[in-house]
């Protein structure tokens, strides 16, 4: 499917959030294991930075899911719910990156109020998790992201014991750690505790075997290159290229996490007027993860910032062709 395709889907999903199963032409219902499945091809997606792939799934396998949990068995219903935050989580994360940010919210509220149907703790942590994030991509509701990301961090975090609860509590304290940074404040005491988990995981820690929530990106090289992007929102560059030399790219968990790494690279580059450091950083990105660098927000405008900066024999070359790709338009 080509890239150009995602607006397209979008509705559909929109729409198969709106109508929470109550559909009049759903066809067969797949069972829960179909739907397990897909919905792990989905989070496979999501670190793989295939937004349009992964978009082309969602709207049949929300509506499947809605289905479940509102007309199955009371098993049938529990696991629906439980599988239906990990893929509203999905879909929030991937909506807020290419820009939907009503969609974005949308899914963040799907996936809060089917982790609150079954109370399930890594599914109250996911769920703000992405609902900080919308909020952080607004300035206007900055405060807001910061204060429900750390009010559920304290909330959970003393309960989490399983695997799954440790990654998404260790998530959250990285986002709210983003948000403090954004709001003016110190960020170390949120990647502190964030590290903390991590050290947890590196020791045998039982997973629940009855949920698919959980963030397996989560580790320590995660929470490396969540300094560097922090450093970044703190506008501190030089930290950033200082963080860099001590994480190997190759460490991080996903494809998507090796490119932003290249990215925050490439950012602190530019911010320094190092324009030709910067430039190749971002190729390197994009050859990991092409849609998802080409895509993303950050992206455009340190490329249009440096199309604006660079000299003319760097803007006419590559970095004029990188443009073009992300869709800066030079006035």
């Amino acid at each position: 499917m080509d890239v150009d395709d995602f607006p397209a889907l979008v509705t559909d999903i929109e729409t198969a959030f709106w109508a929470a199963g109550n559909v009049a032409d759903a066809g067969p219902l797949r069972p829960i294991p179909a739907l397990i499945a897909t919905s792990r091809a989905v989070t496979r997606l999501n670190m793989a930075g295939e937004y349009t792939a992964l978009a082309a799934i969602l709207a049949p396998l929300i509506t499947d899911l809605y289905r479940h949990a509102l007309e199955g068995r009371p098993v049938e219903q529990r696991s629906a719910w439980d599988t239906l935050v990990q893929v509203a989580f999905d879909t929030s994360v991937v909506m807020r990156a290419r820009g939907h940010l009503a969609l974005a919210w949308s899914a963040a509220r799907a996936a809060q109020d089917a982790a609150r149907t079954i109370d399930s703790l890594p599914g109250f942590a996911a769920a703000t998790f992405v609902s900080s994030q919308v909020l952080l991509a607004r300035p206007g509701s900055m405060k807001a992201a910061l204060d429900c990301a750390e009010s559920t961090a304290a909330m959970v975090g003393p309960r989490a014991r399983t695997a799954n609860d440790i990654q998404t509590v260790g998530m959250l304290h990285l986002q709210a750690s983003l948000a403090t940074a954004a709001f003016g404040g110190d960020p170390h005491d949120h990647l502190d505790h964030a590290a903390e988990y991590a050290a947890r995981l590196d020791r045998p820690v039982a997973t629940d075997s009855s949920s698919i929530i959980g963030n397996t990106t989560f580790g320590s090289s995660n929470v490396a290159l969540w300094k560097m992007s922090v450093a970044m929102e703190a506008r501190e560059p030089d930290t950033v290229l200082a963080l860099a030399q001590n994480l190997d790219p190759q460490t991080l968990p996903t494809a998507g996490r090796a490119a932003q790494y290249f990215v925050e690279v490439g950012r602190a580059a530019a911010s320094r007027g190092d324009y030709t450091v910067a430039l190749d950083a971002l190729l390197r990105a994009e050859r990991i993860a092409p849609e998802q660098v080409r895509n993303v927000d950050t992206v455009q405008e340190v490329v249009g910032f440096m199309m604006g900066k660079a000299k003319h024999g760097l803007t006419t070359g590559e970095l004029g062709k990188l443009a073009q790709r992300v869709g800066v338009v030079m006035a």
